[in-house]
């Protein structure tokens, strides 16, 4: 019996819909894993036990357990990179894109459930696979497009500017590791010391007269301690 196109359709859109379903599946019960124990301990078995599927379903989607946590880490930072683009855009003066970048940032962190463990339990892992990343290079783009906003190539260089660019990422992680150990520190306090730190350093190319107009929007590191 002949197959009519629009059951053809059907049947393929199902199809779409099932593997779609399977690889969230997959990638919410891996995530529950990376976070709980890490990449070091994590094994396919509990993921794949955890996702209520078969373990041949899971090798249609992944060959490993490092290819699963780089699809998680790939689609988090991208995430990230479109949320806080559209906070940073609303900053008027340098000041204000650093403390609104870091406060994007630091509110998207908090905004999602085992963030926090998931970071702690993989330091390693984000430091070597998720800084060469395509989405942090992106973030790193859109960051020194922010920054000629306020900065001109007249005063600071392109060089120099995918440098501060990529130190702005790199103090933000940092921090966010230093703040997965005891003692606690409020992310409060988080966001007025990365503001305070990378502005001192900011300061070095912009024109006195920029650093004396700029309102100081920046909450007292001291009063948040």
């Amino acid at each position: 019996m002949t197959t009519s196109p629009a059951r053809k359709y059907r049947a393929s859109e199902k199809r779409e819909c099932t593997r779609q379903q399977n690889s969230a599946d997959i990638q919410a019960a891996a995530w529950r894993v990376f976070c709980n124990v890490g990449m070091d301990a994590a094994n396919v078995r509990d993921i794949v036990k955890l996702s209520g599927l078969s373990p041949g379903t899971f090798y249609n989607y992944f060959r490993t357990k490092e290819a699963i946590f780089e699809v998680i880490a790939q689609d988090l930072f991208e995430r990230l990179r479109i949320e806080t683009r559209a906070v940073r855009a609303r900053a008027t003066n340098a000041e204000e894109l650093l403390f609104l970048a870091y406060s994007s940032y630091l509110d998207f962190v908090q905004s999602i459930d085992g963030a926090m463990d998931f970071i702690q339990r993989n330091q390693h892992y984000i430091r070597s696979e998720v800084y060469p990343s395509t989405a942090i290079h992106s973030l790193s783009t859109d960051l020194e497009r922010d920054l000629r906003r306020f900065i001109p190539p007249s005063a600071m260089s392109d060089e120099e500017a995918g440098l501060f660019a990529a130190m702005i990422i790199a103090a933000g992680a940092e921090a966010v590791f230093r703040a997965t150990q005891p003692p606690e520190i409020r992310i409060e306090t988080l966001r007025a010391f990365l503001t305070k730190f990378m502005l001192g350093g900011l300061n070095a190319w912009r024109p006195a007269e920029a650093q004396a107009a700029s309102p100081d929007r920046r909450p007292s590191v001291a009063n948040d301690a």
